[in-house]
Formats: structure tokens, sequence, C-alpha cells
């Protein structure tokens, strides 16, 4: 469903701290990150355009599943309607959601016949941009969409802000400690409890999640 190129996603500037979690979890512990995707994480993609391509051509996503599973996306906190005209600049924060309940969910769809209610919150059509480049973005995964593109995005990698994780491991050290197989830092094997002793608050640091599960299924 998702297959991303992690050559180019998990690339980020020659002058970021490269810092490398991984962590091999049980299959059961894996929908516990969610939420951390449902934050935002950073991606390196090519800027300047669609939102369709970007979804479709760089990530993978299949474009049935994009038309029928995707049926909520944000562009820096605007509802977008039109996926072929609205552009993706260095920087943007892009969120993509499943189906939501009621008449908020109804008005906030994607094209939706209630799109004039959102006026306010809607993104309006951007030219096409001739400046595609490598950058970095911030994705956030909600709902049904994290529960179904969530472990592949953690299985190839996600950056996230040094602080941000260490806020989660600080909160959920015992959770994680009952359901990680095994935990490495650079490739060097480390104790999450001694994951909390590290200053990341000005780092980045790219997160891996893998679980036994997740393997047999991507091979």
């Amino acid at each position: 469903m998702v297959k991303i190129d992690q050559s180019t996603t998990t690339k980020m500037s020659d002058d970021i701290s490269p810092k490398h979690l991984e962590l091999r979890v049980k299959f059961d512990l894996v929908p516990f990150f969610f939420q951390l995707l449902g934050h935002g994480f950073t991606i390196n993609v090519r800027t300047g355009c669609s939102i369709k391509d970007l979804l479709c051509k760089q990530l993978s996503i299949q474009e049935d599943y994009l038309a029928e599973r995707i049926t909520t996306i944000f562009l820096n906190s605007k509802v977008v309607d039109d996926l072929n005209f609205t552009i993706v600049n260095e920087g943007a924060t892009l969120a993509l959601s499943g189906a939501m309940p009621g008449l908020v969910g109804a008005v906030l769809r994607s094209g939706s016949f209630y799109a004039a209610m959102r006026r306010e919150i809607s993104h309006k059509k951007s030219k096409s941009s001739t400046q595609s480049q490598p950058a970095n973005i911030t994705l956030k995964l909600m709902n049904l969409v994290v529960k179904e593109l969530g472990p592949e995005f953690l299985q190839q990698g996600v950056w996230l802000k040094g602080q941000t994780l260490w806020e989660y491991l600080e909160s959920y050290i015992n959770e994680l400690k009952a359901g990680c197989i095994t935990c490495e830092l650079d490739s060097k094997p480390v104790e999450l409890n001694n994951l909390r002793e590290i200053n990341w608050s000005d780092d980045m640091i790219l997160l891996q999640v893998h679980s036994e599960a997740l393997d047999r299924a991507t091979q």
C-alpha cells in the first residue's frame, strides 16, 4: 500500500546531527507509536508538486486507497478539496485522515458537498511550481490512516524532534520495556532506561520500529 523510498524520505540536510534509534518490538506494541505519527513527523520529499503526485508517485500510496480511505486532507491546517492543483512546498504540514463521524466529518471531507460551509478554512488552489526540489515537510497520520499506513512508515523510519521522542520515552518507559525486544542507538545496543538520560532537545532522531510480523508482511 505504501512503499517509501527510504533513501529520500529518511534523508535530512547535512547540518542535522544523525542519530538513529532502532527498536524491535512485539507486534502488539506497534500501535503504541501511532500517537507519535499523529503528532507529526518529518520526511524528505520533492516539493513543488501536487499533493496527489507526492502521495501516489513519491510515497507509492495507491490511487484507489487515496480516493476511498484518505477522505480528509489538511495542508497547513486548511482542508484540501483538489489534490491535483494544490502544491506542497518546503516546510509544509500535511495531515491525512480517514472518515470522521457526524456532520463535522461530512463538512471537513475533501470535495464535500458541504465545502461552502467551511470556506474560511479551505485551502485555495495553487498554481504548479517549477521549483521541484528535495525538502523537508511534516506529515501527520490520523485515525484510520495511521492504523493502516503507520506500521509501514515506522518500519521505513520517521524523523522526530528529539524533545518529542524524549517526552514519549519518559511517559511510557514501562510499557516500552514490556514489549521491546532489542534497542539500538546508532547501531549499538543500549538499554531503554539509558535513553532517558540523553539530551536530545536540539536533535532530530530517525526512529525505526520493527516487529517480526511486519518483517514477514513486507518480504
